[in-house]
């Protein structure tokens, strides 16, 4: 599988030559990042268990006065974990999670992106100012807590992010997650965002439609997100605040329910080699029994560049 993969790749590289421009590659750069810990959860046994494994390649393909920037990752810790998992004969065996797998052309008229698959460029910049956090970043298909709707992955996205304007973008999306519904776009997000590099502030909203939803609801799902964060040297702040419309719920009449979630979130360095993070986020559920708290602690200690406890 991994061989057909690299096909593909090489393939698709290779045929830029074709529209009559030479294309000059630079040496990909490999990278790698490992998270690992002891997990003490309730109804749980107590484990050692990795986060993330995460291995990636990128690199930039020049044409012309274009640069194509591509990226590719993907997550082993899954297959890692399966060997607890209870499954006999299935140690280290599972699905390889492929965290991205992403083009990206930085033009004059701003940046165009296709992503087969990759982190949410909603969620990055509208979610990422609280989290600071590892073990508790809430990826759906991981370790989701809960609190917010919005997806943190993408797959089928094709991409505009305009040029900045006074330390502002506008980024437009279109999502394709199922290939055969008759929908040539099932979700669509649009945001706006200012960073001035110690302030950022974010607007968006996010359209997904009701055929990518459970049958019991017939409405699409609306996601409007506001944000801010805040940074110095030693201090991060960051607030987060989203409103769910039509959010599925089997209990509800007609299959939906709204909701409001927030989070805050701060990281200060204390000294050179130690951090701690703290954060707050909580659901207001339509439905009481939805509703969620969870509290977050982080202490940190960087032990050289490249390594952190």
């Amino acid at each position: 599988m991994l061989t057909m993969k690299k096909l593909v790749l090489t393939t698709a590289m290779s045929s830029i030559p074709l529209l009559g421009y030479a294309a000059e590659f630079s040496k990909p750069e490999t990278y790698g990042f490992i998270s690992a810990g002891v997990l003490n959860t309730d109804n749980q046994d107590f484990e050692v268990e990795a986060f993330e494994i995460e291995l990636g390649l990128k690199g930039t393909a020049r044409v012309q006065d274009l640069n194509l920037l591509y990226k590719v990752e993907v997550d082993l810790a899954q297959a890692a974990n399966r060997a607890d998992s209870g499954d006999p004969g299935k140690d280290g065996e599972s699905e390889i999670h492929v965290k991205e797998a992403i083009l990206r052309l930085p033009t004059r008229y701003g940046t165009f992106v296709l992503a087969a698959r990759g982190t949410s460029g909603q969620w990055a910049q509208l979610y990422g100012p609280i989290n600071h956090y590892e073990y508790n970043e809430p990826h759906a298909a991981l370790n989701s807590d809960g609190i917010f709707f919005q997806p943190d992955r993408s797959s089928g996205v094709f991409a505009w992010a305009s040029p900045a304007v006074a330390n502002t973008r506008m980024v437009l999306a279109a999502i394709t997650l199922t290939e055969d519904n008759g929908e040539d776009a099932d979700a669509a997000s649009i945001r706006l965002v200012y960073n001035d590099k110690t302030l950022q502030m974010g607007a968006g909203t996010t359209l997904i439609k009701s055929a990518q939803l459970p049958a019991f609801t017939q409405k699409d799902l609306l996601l409007t997100t506001l944000s801010a964060g805040y940074r110095l040297e030693s201090l991060q702040l960051g607030a987060v605040w989203e409103h769910s419309d039509n959010q599925p719920y089997p209990g509800s009449p007609d299959g939906s329910a709204n909701s409001d979630s927030f989070g805050i979130s701060t990281n200060i360095t204390l000294g050179e080699d130690y951090s701690t993070a703290l954060g707050y986020k909580e659901k207001d559920h339509e439905y009481d029994v939805l509703d969620e708290k969870v509290y977050l602690l982080k202490l940190e200690r960087q032990l050289d560049d490249q390594v952190k406890i």
